[in-house]
């Protein structure tokens, strides 16, 4: 329903996600999880979407909603995230980037999904610099209406 109405719901998103959270943390599957966590940096303070305490490390996480259907005729379209412009994963993986956190994490709520042909074309594209951003799933194990991307940079940093 989301993509045949043409709507990106980040907001929806964290929400269910502070419930699940929240949920994890009553059941002790997690130990602390801390949201719009605000990191104070050289460049100034950094505000992310998720910190998760989980066996004594910390997770940075970061989300996206990504909308690609067209059906309102939008220019948003899987190219139009994985590049350099303030909305799109790009954005999330440079604000982690420069973190000294061993667990950096960026996930992306994709829907519909995008085909693993135009999914492994589009992510190829990445700049060079942030070619360590792995993903670690596949829309080809996903139904057709929705995909789930999660990133994590290999990169090591430590803290």
């Amino acid at each position: 329903m989301f993509a045949k109405v043409d709507s990106r719901l980040e907001g929806w998103l964290k929400a269910e996600l502070i419930v699940l959270f929240d949920r994890l943390l009553q059941k002790k599957v997690i130990e602390e999880f801390k949201r719009e966590a605000k990191i104070d940096t050289p460049a100034g303070r950094k505000q992310i979407d998720f910190i998760i305490s989980l066996n004594g490390e910390s997770y940075l996480c970061e989300l996206k909603a990504l909308c690609i259907s067209q059906a309102a005729g939008t220019p948003r379209n899987l190219h139009f995230y994985l590049r350099e412009n303030h909305v799109g994963l790009i954005k999330d993986f440079r604000k982690l980037e420069p973190l000294p956190y061993k667990n950096k994490w960026v996930i992306g709520f994709i829907y519909p999904n995008p085909k693993h042909k135009l999914w492994v074309k589009e992510i190829s594209l990445l700049p060079d610099d942030l070619k360590h951003w792995k993903c670690i799933t596949d829309p080809s194990n996903f139904p057709s209406f929705l995909f789930i991307s999660f990133w994590r940079s290999e990169k090591c940093d430590t803290r």
